[in-house]
């Protein structure tokens, strides 16, 4: 069996969808990973085979030139000045930039990027002729791709994000602005017409699915290649908390949000062992850190969880899931995903706090920091939402429902042995 994986530039959704590339490959099928040409050296590091023929808009620049006309608007939540959307470094005036002709320009060439990334989808379909198409959020075109080839397709969330969203944030995504389905000679492209959703949330936080079936997998927290340093190999002396922030939320919200500042003095304050992953720009723009703070570059969340009392983060829905399967308390400090929804559905299993990084104040971030750290009630809840995430199947369970699917076109729930 051939399987076509189609990859945005996005990282955190093509991670979710690694171990399951692993799965199919191990069993003897056939993988491809189209994506981006940016996407491709992570592929490969990741052992599967990169075809970099799509394309499409800079989601980091695109988020920049927002906060940019909020900033002109006097909207933004953002303190200070916002980023400048090509350097990516706080401007000294906003007439720096010309952020209304830079935005219709854009939009205008973002149309035509997200064209030719569809092209080039149904292009190496019709050449490679794959049996079946896994797309994450942000690359529908693999929904295209396999309408055209005839064969069936699953769109993989990389976990809380569902086929149904109705929030304007939160159905970001899975979209077809281009009407690229009827340009091809196919029905125009909707969210209802989504079969089947491979989805590794947590029962307690499922997202809305619509008619589409929901294909539940054990998550297998996947974050990209590094070295284990030794000291991560010893059982830590006391508690242990993880502070992460994401590359994204400096590449558009600038690297310093005060919020991160008010979450590290926190963890350190409740006398445990503070592990901080940043990027260096961002831990220069924290200045002192306090005593005993322990920083580590951009280092794969997964392999410090296990060792880690709770974690503090930027409210990504990788890094969250990655805490839920660790079964580690959590603080989300959202930020580009901030809205009601997705906050209470984070926290609806009880395993996790969640407040507005833009917003909350210094004492409700400590007093939310203090309670992940010694909340036993927060503690027994992550550990049921784990228990729950390693009863669902592996990825090496789903390769012969997948291979039915491919064969009959048609998914029998049954199969997937799963009481979700």
């Amino acid at each position: 069996m051939r399987v076509l994986f189609t990859a945005s530039d996005w990282g955190g959704h093509y991670y979710c969808m690694v171990p399951l590339g692993w799965a199919l490959q191990a069993a003897g099928h056939e993988v491809r990973v189209a994506c981006p040409p940016g996407q491709a050296r992570a592929v490969g590091e990741a052992g599967l085979t990169a075809v970099p023929v799509l394309d499409g808009p800079d989601m980091t620049y695109c988020t920049r030139l927002i906060r940019y006309q909020e900033a002109v608007d006097g909207t933004s939540p953002l303190p200070g000045p916002p980023l400048h959307p090509v350097t990516g470094r706080p401007v000294a005036d906003l007439a720096e930039f010309d952020v209304a002709a830079e935005t219709a320009r854009f939009w205008q060439d973002a149309g035509a990027r997200v064209e030719r990334s569809y092209d080039a989808a149904v292009e190496f379909a019709g050449a490679w002729r794959p049996d079946l198409v896994v797309y994450d959020m942000m690359a529908p075109e693999g929904a295209l791709a396999a309408r055209l080839a005839g064969v069936p397709a699953l769109y993989h969330s990389a976990g809380l994000f569902g086929a149904a969203e109705t929030d304007p944030v939160l159905e970001t995504g899975l979209e077809d602005p281009t009407g690229s389905f009827a340009r091809h000679g196919a029905k125009p492209w909707s969210r209802d017409q989504i079969e089947y959703v491979i989805d590794p949330s947590p029962l307690e936080a499922l997202p809305p699915h619509g008619a589409a079936l929901r294909v539940p997998v054990r998550p297998l927290p996947y974050n990209g290649v590094r070295i284990v340093p030794p000291w991560l190999l010893e059982p830590p002396a006391g508690r242990r908390v993880c502070v992460l922030w994401g590359y994204s939320a400096t590449a558009m919200y600038g690297p310093y949000v005060p919020a991160l500042r008010h979450a590290v003095e926190a963890a350190a304050a409740t006398g445990a062992e503070v592990v901080l992953t940043a990027s260096a720009e961002q831990v220069a723009a924290l200045g002192t850190l306090p005593h005993g703070v322990r920083v580590l570059s951009d280092f794969p969340v997964d392999l410090l969880l296990a060792t880690c009392d709770a974690v503090v983060h930027h409210g990504g829905a990788g890094t969250a899931m990655n805490a839920f399967a660790a079964g580690v308390p959590q603080l989300c400090l959202t930020l580009s995903i901030d809205q009601p929804v997705f906050r209470e559905r984070l926290t609806r299993g009880g395993a996790a706090l969640a407040l507005s990084a833009l917003t909350a104040t210094e004492q409700e971030i400590h007093r939310a920091v203090t309670a992940v750290v010694e909340d036993e009630g927060l503690r027994a809840a992550a550990r049921t939402v784990a228990a729950g995430l390693a009863a669902q199947p592996s990825p090496a369970d789903l390769v012969a429902p997948l291979v039915e699917l491919a064969r009959t076109g048609r998914l029998d729930p049954a199969a997937l042995g799963t009481r979700g």
